[in-house]
């Protein structure tokens, strides 16, 4: 049993949070409570073990290692809450101190996974590697009928600088081309900002009708949900040449998404306002590079250099029939959710608004119409002042074109200066912050801020303006459209680092 080797993990986090927050009674706005205590206790116990049994051998110039596995997750959260107000005693936020409004609440939810998983390693003079990896993994978040998956993944890679015909190659240090292909699971649906743990059931709430107990369904649940799997094909390079002066690598990925999760739209009438569902495939397809150099290094002075960027192109590859509820001015079919239209063979996230077409004579928001004909082709594209009568457009997307981070390090005896940066060119975002503060003035928008682009409104004095006109509750005149789009590029100094090696006769 010398090459086996059995290991047992146990991983045990519990985090237990106390927090009190008092609305003060004395002056302000809680006066007429005499005050507002709260408690809340929360408990966040997480639970994972892992059994792993590997055997790993070499016969000459082979060597193979093999691992078999089993693991499981557990989380548990636990919430609890109290307030009372109408202190007695002031300075006490005790709740035993207050007689009025007493308010208590408490809810468990509990998430798990389990897994078996194997994988082989082989491995031939330290130059031609390949593995394989198989995984069958279960999630609470799906009804058990559809809780297990199975997921998997091949890879290789060649050392080319060890073949004779590079091994001589001073400059070359390093030379490595890789390959892999697999898939993966996914199980993560968002309810109200948090992780929906019971995605697959109906969800309700018990409230109070004149004295008793009330059941309400706040959330649809779909027990034919089952995992989103993507698919991943990777290739590229991996080289350093000069000694180390020079690194990096270039790498091809296409991802393939299967059956996406999402939350779908429902009508308020339903008693839900969204479900969770398998919505149909999506592709990801780009290339990386990434590039490490050593621009100077003496005995006294290195400077650094380093360079990624991404690029990738994103299409929704297959939507089911059922869900082309809509069909755009382009023919393009889908269904939309919010700011967003998610049909085939367009990005994931494709801006769906309406289009602003500038202002009247007199200074009026002007929006693009297209009408339907008898047929269910759009006809010529005209201008409306009335929003509702506008025409909804895809108005390109929020990903980028590139994205990426650049990083120097230079070093001087003992000192060191790091500064990264990250970036992103192209893609859009919606500014509702300028929507908001581009407003008509309204009876209940006092004290509202007011973009200073408002002085350039048109006006009989300003005709050419394309911002329109400033008057008391005009309806229309910041609705939105993709005149709130603006270009999501941009530049961020990720950090700054300063720092001094103390010599090491003095350490």
């Amino acid at each position: 049993m010398k090459d086996f080797k059995f290991t047992f993990r146990a991983g045990i986090e519990n985090d237990n949070t106390r927090q009190m927050v008092f609305q003060n009674g004395e002056y302000g706005q809680f006066t007429a409570q005499n005050g507002i205590a709260t408690h809340y206790s929360t408990r966040n116990m997480t639970i994972n073990l892992q059994e792993l049994l590997t055997w790993e051998r070499t016969f000459g110039e082979h060597s193979v290692n093999v691992l078999l596995g089993h693991e499981t997750y557990q989380n548990k959260y636990d919430y609890l809450y109290g307030s009372k107000n109408n202190f007695a005693l002031w300075g006490s936020t005790s709740l035993n101190h207050a007689v009025s409004n007493p308010q208590a609440g408490s809810y468990v939810t509990e998430y798990t996974t389990e897994g078996f998983l194997g994988r082989v390693e082989y491995n031939y003079k330290d130059r031609y590697y390949f593995s394989g990896s198989y995984r069958r993994d279960a999630s609470s978040v799906f009804h058990p009928d559809y809780r297990w998956g199975n997921f998997w993944s091949v890879g290789a890679s060649w050392r080319l600088k060890e073949e004779n015909f590079l091994k001589d190659v001073e400059w070359l240090d390093n030379l490595k081309f890789k390959v892999s292909y697999g898939s993966q699971g996914n199980d993560y649906l968002l309810l109200n900002g948090v992780r929906n743990r019971y995605a697959y059931m109906d969800q309700f709430s018990v409230s109070n009708n004149n004295g008793q107990p009330a059941i309400t369904q706040t959330y649809k649940g779909n027990d034919k949900l089952k995992w989103e799997t993507n698919y991943n094909f990777n290739t590229g390079i991996e080289f350093s040449v000069l000694n180390g002066r020079l690194s990096g690598g270039f790498e091809f990925f296409s991802r393939y998404a299967k059956d996406l999760l999402f939350n779908r739209p429902l009508a308020a009438s339903t008693g839900s306002n969204s479900y969770p569902d398998n919505i149909g495939d999506m592709r990801n397809r780009g290339v990386e590079l990434e590039l490490n150099g050593t621009v100077v290094k003496t005995n006294d002075i290195t400077w650094d250099i380093r360079l990624n960027m991404t690029n990738y192109k994103n299409k929704v590859t297959y939507l089911p029939e059922e869900r082309k509820t809509m069909t755009m001015p382009d023919g393009t079919r889908g269904y939309s959710s919010g700011n967003y239209f998610y049909g085939e063979d367009i990005p994931l996230y494709t801006f769906y608004l309406k289009k602003y077409a500038g202002v009247n004579e007199n200074g009026e928001a002007l929006y693009y119409i297209q009408k339907k004909n008898e047929d269910g082709t759009y006809g010529e594209r005209e201008t409306t002042t009335k929003y509702s009568d506008a025409t909804t457009y895809l108005c390109g997307t929020a990903l980028p074109d590139v994205y990426g981070g650049f990083g120097t390090t230079f070093t001087y005896k003992g000192f060191d200066l790091s500064v990264d940066f990250t970036y992103q060119l192209g893609g859009q975002c919606y500014d509702g912050d300028y929507q908001s503060a581009m407003n008509s003035p309204t009876s209940q928008g006092k004290g509202n801020v007011m973009h200073a682009d408002l002085l350039n409104a048109w006006s009989p004095e300003n005709p050419n303006s394309n911002i329109p006109r400033f008057q008391f509750a005009d309806s229309y005149s910041a609705a939105s459209s993709d005149r709130f789009l603006t270009s999501a590029s941009y530049l961020t100094l990720q950090n700054l680092n300063l720092g001094y090696t103390l010599p090491s006769n003095l350490c």
